[in-house]
């Protein structure tokens, strides 16, 4: 992105950064800027940080400044926020990654990278850019003059940029009672009748400033009051809910036209472009807003403190699930009012563990945020090492982008069955989804962190804390290095016979007739053998495999210290058998018959069944076995893959046989040896019957240590390639 000729060494493996000096300028003035290098101790509360997104350089918008007196091109994103940083009286310090680091150098790099965590935390403000506004967008600009703060006003004055500032407390109150009493002209009620008789002529704008007003409004508790006003205009009553008026066309016939909440609408779409924007996106943000001392959020000339967008979150979630929104969905955008809130919070949520010093491990981290993006792949890991608290008696893993991608995920997981001393990093769906390709060359136990996957499978691989399949008994887990094998130890149980159609949850109908089609296999095995093979009837061990034998007990902000799951009793079928009435009726399957469901019903026991069903089965398939067995496995599981229970592993795990490999000789080394009298390490001669991991699997009752209870059973190496 910029030239690096501007760039002069730092001094190595030293606490050294470099500081761009935005020079003073006028609103409409070209950018000046030079580089200077700071020690961080030296720089401390000195600077701010900016928190953006880089955009594609191939297709991103260029603009250029000048630094340390040349041209340089920079993304259009950041030549924005530093007009609106820069002052019209002095010089401003600032961080920001794509000039502050010499890209090109990934020596540099890989220690910059290992310092972010520590530039973020000495800064004295982060700015969460979002963007400039765009020109659909209404910001409030009329605002201005009765809205600045003295000092802002003072700066606009001198040329400087204008600002609107919320402050996140009581002093908001006047922002958002000058909104509630404007009247915009261009509100269609009051506007020209061009718009009434071509809708085409004039759509309703982005309300961004309403969007601030809306999420102020919730962050202070008045959240019945910002629901509302999403549902219609409270304050003209013209606007209330829907309004007929009778206009005369163009070709002078009298026609009615309905006006339904317009200033609502543009508010809704002023919240969906805001949380539209790219930002929300990226994996580097997590670490840059969790780490930040003061963090503010900023669109356009808008401004508002990150506290104020957290306790907006929270005191929604609290609404909603009090409301009990997830099936009854009865109040207006609770769909866009739950994605902000979601999002919002799991990005709060480590801001206040990390604040409150709670352990967390990289582990953890990795599935919360697994479904956001990096430019640079390796970054899924790297943009998260700042976070981690809990390294397990292992030193830091640290930043090398000397490594590729594949090595640097390899490494990952390695590092991470040394420090847990178990297999957790095996569990999840290893498989390419939404349309994405799986990084090639590495092994098939290898997580390809690069992968987008749903937030069900990020809830379900955090429900899996539930099991314990070994039993808590550890066993030698080696790497082979020549074939990059993964040798552990386990129980063989038995060959999948038979595989049920995938579950795609997309309609409760089609969630039905999967279910019905899983049924036919399971009710095919209950003729073959007399019961289910921990005793239990078949018609017991098809309802609690469907749950995983779990179920949900509510929705909690912080998912990485509690897991919101008990495990299922018989009590609990009463409340499947409700659910699965519930389906039914809502997929206008008992056409002719009745049902009555309470608010107690819906509370207590579908949403429960309901949300552990999803979890559980979502974009999996059920199989069952040679000698009985069935459960929910990987979409991609096939008959002949094999169910084995490994030492060190709360899950089962199928696997798929491959070829034979030959170590020839190559060394090996114990990522975790129980006994510690064996060796840590090695030579191999033999040739080894390998096999691909499919991916982790519930198997009703292999889940509580079963196997290893048994006297008679036979554990085994397995080598995993």
């Amino acid at each position: 992105m910029t030239d690096h000729s501007i760039y002069t060494p730092l001094p190595k493996k030293s606490h050294s950064i470099r500081l761009l000096y935005l020079l003073c300028g006028r609103w409409q003035d070209e950018i000046y800027c030079t580089l200077g290098d700071w020690t961080i101790a030296d720089a401390q509360n000195r600077y701010v940080t900016i928190s953006y997104t880089w955009g594609n350089i191939e297709t991103t918008r260029q603009r250029f400044i000048t630094c340390n007196a040349r041209q340089i091109p920079i993304s259009d994103n950041l030549y924005t926020i530093l007009r609106r940083l820069r002052r019209p009286d002095t010089f401003v310090l600032v961080w920001a990654d794509a000039l502050c680091i010499n890209q090109s150098d990934a020596t540099e790099r890989t220690h910059q990278v290992g310092l972010m965590g520590e530039i973020y935390k000495n800064s004295y403000e982060t700015i969460i850019w979002l963007g400039e506004q765009q020109q659909d967008d209404d910001i409030g600009e009329r605002f201005a003059d009765s809205c600045m703060r003295q000092e802002d006003r003072r700066l606009a004055k001198l040329g400087g940029p204008p600002k609107i500032a919320w402050q996140g407390d009581w002093r908001d109150r006047r922002l958002r009672t000058h909104y509630m009493w404007d009247y915009e002209p261009s509100d269609p009620i009051f506007g020209h009748d061009s718009y009434f008789l071509n809708p085409e002529v004039k759509k309703p704008r982005n309300d961004i400033f309403g969007a601030f007003c809306l999420v102020q409004s919730l962050a202070h508790g008045t959240s019945s009051l910002a629901i509302d006003f999403l549902g219609v205009d409270i304050t003209k009553p013209s606007m209330y809910a829907r309004e007929e008026c009778k206009i005369i066309d163009q070709h002078g016939e009298h026609r009615n036209l309905v006006v339904q909440n317009a200033r609502s609408e543009r508010v809704r779409a002023g919240l969906q472009r805001l949380m539209s924007k790219p930002w929300w996106t990226r994996i580097w943000v997590i670490q840059e807003t969790v780490l930040a001392q003061k963090a503010t959020v900023r669109y356009g000339l808008l401004s508002a403190p990150w506290t104020m967008f957290a306790n907006a979150a929270a005191q929604f979630q609290r609404d909603h699930h009090r409301l009990c929104l997830d099936l009854a969905g009865t109040l207006p955008d609770t769909e866009l009012l739950s994605r902000f809130s979601n999002t919002v919070l799991q990005i709060d949520s480590t801001r206040r563990r990390y604040k409150d010093e709670s352990h967390t491990t990289l582990l953890s981290l990795l599935w919360k945020y697994r479904s956001l993006e990096a430019s640079d792949k390796r970054d899924k890991v790297y943009a998260l090492i700042g976070l981690t608290t809990n390294w397990q008696g292992i030193s830091p893993l640290a930043p090398n982008y000397n490594l590729d991608v594949g090595s640097t995920f390899l490494q990952t997981s390695l590092s991470t069955i040394s420090r847990s001393a178990s297999l957790s990093i095996l569990a999840g769906d290893f498989s390419a989804t939404l349309g994405r390709k799986r990084l090639k060359g590495i092994p098939s136990w290898v997580m390809d962190w690069a992968l987008p996957c749903l937030q069900l499978e990020v809830d379900r691989v955090n429900s899996l804390s539930m099991y314990n399949t070994s039993g808590g008994l550890k066993g030698p887990i080696h790497f082979h290095r020549l074939h990059t094998i993964l040798e552990v130890q386990g129980a063989y149980i038995d060959d999948v016979i038979s595989v049920g159609e995938v579950s795609r949850h997309t309609q409760i109908t089609d969630t039905l007739h999967v279910i019905r089609s899983w049924k036919l296999l399971a009710d095919q095995m209950a003729e073959r053998f007399s019961c289910y093979p921990n005793g239990a009837t078949y018609q017991t061990a098809f309802w609690r495999t469907l749950i995983g034998d779990i179920v949900h007990t509510g929705h909690l902000t912080d998912s990485d210290t509690d897991v919101p799951y008990r495990r299922a009793t018989k009590a609990d079928f009463e409340a499947y058998d409700a659910w699965r009435m519930w389906a039914r009726c809502i997929s206008r399957d008992t056409i002719g018959r009745t049902a009555t469901f309470t608010q107690r019903d819906l509370d207590e026991g579908i949403s429960a069944i309901h949300y552990a069903l999803k979890t559980v089965t979502a974009s999996r398939c059920f199989y069952v076995t040679r000698n009985g067995y069935m459960g929910i496995g990987p979409k991609s599981t096939l008959p002949g893959d094999r169910l084995y229970a490994l030492k060190g592993s709360n899950v089962p795990f199928l696997v798929r046989p491959d070829s034979l490999r030959d170590c020839a000789g190559m060394g090996w080394n114990a990522l975790v040896q129980p006994d510690l009298n064996q060796p840590a390490m090695g030579t191999c001669e033999e040739p080894h019957s390998c096999h691909r991991l499919v991916g982790d699997c519930f198997a009703y009752g292999l889940m509580d240590g079963e196997v290893f209870t048994n006297l008679g059973i036979r554990t085994r190496r397995l080598f995993l390639v």
